[in-house]
């Protein structure tokens, strides 16, 4: 073996010895987020959080997770920053002097689980502060996968920090190794196509439902039988939430990273899912495309 690889691999393990039980930085305390740090805290590890709504910091706390007043503050007291917020946000997460990459040190990990494209993620690995590291991790699974501990995480990155950070990530299920930087996030936004045809094409066969004047519920019985089973159970199962605007933001994301004319399924897909989320009077969730709530408007009142 040549020399200096096997001090490379020698050093790796034992820093992956040392951050097995580390100090971790979590950002994005939402509906996922809230979920995933009491496993980390479970597991034995000093956990820094921040979320911009003091509402949800304040139930991680109570568990024993330490606030910090800034992304910034987090990567200064951390040796791995988990990164889990949405993709809109994150510029004002990760730049300027109050940003995660302010505050990162030199062998510390970044880790971005959000859903974003690997344009933005090679634009933070390109600030990243020299001596550290950056992986993508997004997430396979919904709310009541990351309670359960039972995600998946598409992670992406070098080796070195790949073996750094999968200790940490073990605590949220499974991790599935998909390449380079970029990678993650590149194979979410595929796995997306599908899944968000199928979530904007439920609502859409409820469209032609109303149009046709046909039962709901025996529409979506009928498509349980089939190969749309596990996107009506999951569509009916209220413990297992999704916002709407969440995948509406998953398509722009998918599309500014596929572009409109190439995915024209997706582009469609887009328009009614943005049309559903304005339906509603209150935020609706992915239960939400199985009602009237998010009919078209002239069979809204149903």
């Amino acid at each position: 073996m040549d020399p200096d690889r096997r001090r490379l691999g020698s050093t790796t393990s034992v820093r992956r010895q040392e951050i097995a039980m580390a100090r971790v930085g979590f950002v994005g305390l939402g509906d996922m987020g809230s979920r995933m740090v009491p496993h980390l805290l479970e597991s034995g590890h000093q956990v820094v959080v921040y979320d911009i709504r003091r509402d949800r910091i304040d139930p991680m706390t109570a568990l024993g997770a330490v606030t910090a007043d800034s992304p910034a503050a987090v990567a200064r007291d951390t040796d791995v920053v988990i990164s889990a917020v949405m993709s809109d946000d994150i510029p004002a997460a990760h730049w300027g002097e109050d940003g995660i990459l302010a505050g990162m040190r030199p062998g510390s990990v970044l880790v971005v689980l959000s859903t974003t494209t690997p344009d933005m993620l090679r634009m933070i690995a390109s600030h990243i502060p020299a001596g550290a590291l950056v992986a993508d991790a997004p997430l396979v699974g919904g709310v009541r996968y990351a309670a359960e501990a039972r995600l998946t995480m598409l992670l992406g990155g070098s080796d070195e920090a790949v073996a750094l950070t999968e200790p940490i990530l073990a605590a949220f299920g499974d991790i599935e190794r998909v390449g380079s930087l970029g990678s993650g996030v590149a194979y979410k936004l595929i796995t997306n196509v599908a899944v968000m045809a199928a979530e904007a094409g439920l609502r859409e066969a409820l469209d032609l439902a109303d149009t046709l004047d046909c039962s709901y519920d025996i529409t979506l019985d009928l498509l349980a039988r089939g190969p749309m089973a596990d996107v009506v159970r999951r569509a009916k199962d209220r413990g297992n939430p999704r916002a709407i605007r969440d995948s509406a933001l998953d398509f722009d994301v998918l599309l500014s990273a596929g572009g409109e004319d190439n995915l024209p399924i997706s582009s469609a897909g887009r328009v009614r899912l943005w049309a559903a989320v304005e339906a509603a009077s209150t935020p609706p969730v992915f239960f939400d495309l199985t009602t009237h709530t998010t009919a078209l408007p002239e069979y809204r009142s149903r």
